[in-house]
């Protein structure tokens, strides 16, 4: 795989776990439970792997954050997506 072809495929991830952390923060619990499940999946198992993240770290910040009440849980949900978008380069898409 060449280096272009690497950039886009974390880009892609990243985007993807920013999605997925501001649908845990969602009003719709079915939203919200989606997102959950999916921070317990083999999908996510995978992309983890394949950019070197360890999984269970962000499993309990993700549970945690879902335990806030909702307009706490947006304000926490903002600030893990700037984590994500520093970890995988995005700056502010």
């Amino acid at each position: 795989m060449n280096q272009e072809t690497v950039i886009k495929n974390k880009v892609l991830d990243g985007l993807v776990v920013k999605q997925a952390v501001r649908d845990v923060a969602s009003k719709d619990p079915k939203t919200s439970n989606s997102a959950l499940l999916y921070f317990v999946s083999d999908d996510f198992s995978k992309l983890c792997d394949r950019n070197d993240i360890l999984t269970e770290g962000i499993v309990l910040a993700v549970e945690e954050l879902n335990s806030y009440p909702v307009l706490s849980k947006k304000k926490l949900a903002e600030d893990i997506c700037k984590l994500v978008e520093s970890y995988f380069s995005l700056g502010s898409k």
